[in-house]
């Protein structure tokens, strides 16, 4: 049977009333992109694959049952504690860094909360960041307490369980029971091995190599599939702009955007027709992965033919704008490259903007030194305006002549 996540949820609270481990069947419910990984929801050790059905979500109702009868069974003696090795954060510059934060890690997990839990306590204090780096008695990093850290985290889940509720300090170590701790060691292995399969192209059997973020995932009228850029290509044309000047309201229900390529990836199969929402008009079709990453602002802008791909859009181009909700962004970008803190070389932070009569008021913040500086700056609406014209002109002056 095609259970909803919902059905699936409910099913699994009942199956595991009497586990001794702290569960979240909630985390069966789906999430935007929620399979693009490789399809499935792991709870425990067993996977629970993703399908869709009439353009829903589903679940096969046998693997909900087996992963809810095996939680059930989980024997724990919560008195047979281990003690377990919680890493440091990885930096980006690392080497391994994009592997290791694409791939399951239940201590790098842990590890992760740690530290964001430390991080937004000195940042809600005013503090520096120089505390950080030391561990504290209670194990945990600067001045975080025990109770801050599951105020914050203590509802998180891995794999459909929360560790917090059972994980302990030693004075030395930090702990867990030994059977809940390989139940989480299963987990991260199983969530390996379906990630390598999913890394594998459904047309040639490429595999895609594992530190790579390029999207070989392509949504279906079934759920995700993998393809590589090659086959794509092969399999859907190029869009060569002929929609240009459509009013996106009388477009989506005539013509298929997955008939198409990305416009701008050009890797993966399209998935949605991209508009503007201010004006109504169509810009192209966009793939799953491209389409969300439109909505990150200035790492959008910078993203080479996203500027181009927006001034698709006949109103934008000619009023030489960008969509309202990118102007803040192309100030805080502007911001970031010409203020400095004093003859400080490092870019600064810049914080949302708050408008008062006509004026933006940014926060700007220095964290290169021991104590965070911060100061203000304030735009008219006529300079953001002025600042976002000057930006199209840029991209419009410097793009490739058709």
């Amino acid at each position: 049977m095609h259970w909803t996540p919902q059905l699936a949820r409910d099913t699994l609270a009942d199956l595991t009333q009497d586990c001794c481990l702290p569960l979240d069947p909630g985390e069966v419910i789906p999430g935007k992109g929620h399979f693009l990984r490789h399809g499935h929801v792991i709870i425990g050790d067993i996977a629970l694959r993703g399908f869709k059905d009439k353009g829903r979500w589903k679940y096969d109702d046998r693997d909900v049952r087996r992963a809810g009868q095996a939680l059930a069974a989980v024997d724990v003696d919560h008195h047979d504690l281990i003690e377990i090795q919680v890493p440091r954060p990885l930096l980006a510059g690392e080497t391994d860094a994009a592997e290791s934060w694409n791939r399951a890690d239940w201590r790098r997990t842990l590890s992760s909360w740690m530290h964001s839990a430390a991080l937004q306590k000195e940042l809600d204090e005013g503090r520096d960041w120089s505390g950080l780096a030391e561990i504290g008695e209670n194990g945990l990093p600067g001045r975080l307490t025990m109770a801050e850290f599951t105020a914050q985290f203590g509802s998180r889940s891995v794999a459909g369980t929360r560790p917090l509720d059972l994980l302990s300090w030693s004075g030395t170590h930090w702990l867990l029971p030994r059977a809940y701790a390989d139940l989480l060691d299963r987990s991260d292995t199983l969530d390996l091995t379906l990630a390598d399969k999913a890394r594998i192209c459904s047309g040639c059997q490429q595999q895609r190599p594992r530190n790579s973020w390029a999207g070989w995932r392509t949504p279906t009228a079934s759920g995700y599939v993998t393809l590589c850029p090659a086959c794509s290509k092969a399999a859907y044309p190029h869009y060569e702009g002929h929609l240009r000047g459509v009013a996106y309201s009388s477009l989506r229900r005539t013509l298929r955007a997955d008939e198409y390529l990305c416009q701008l990836c050009a890797d993966s199969r399209a998935f949605s027709w991209d508009h503007c929402h201010d004006h109504g008009y169509v810009r192209g079709p966009l793939c799953a992965s491209c389409n969300t990453f439109e909505g990150k602002g200035v790492s959008f802008l910078s993203g080479e033919g996203s500027v181009l791909h927006l001034l698709e859009c006949p109103g934008c181009r000619e009023q030489r704008t960008l969509p309202r909700r990118f102007h803040l962004d192309v100030v805080r970008s502007h911001l970031e490259t010409s203020e400095r803190h004093g003859r400080c070389r490092q870019r600064p932070r810049v914080h949302n903007a708050e408008l008062t009569q006509g004026v933006h008021r940014f926060s700007l913040a220095c964290y290169s030194h021991a104590y965070i500086s911060t100061w203000t700056k304030e735009l008219s609406t006529a300079d953001v305006a002025n600042l976002v014209r000057a930006f199209v002109d840029n991209a419009l002056s410097s793009a490739p002549e058709a």
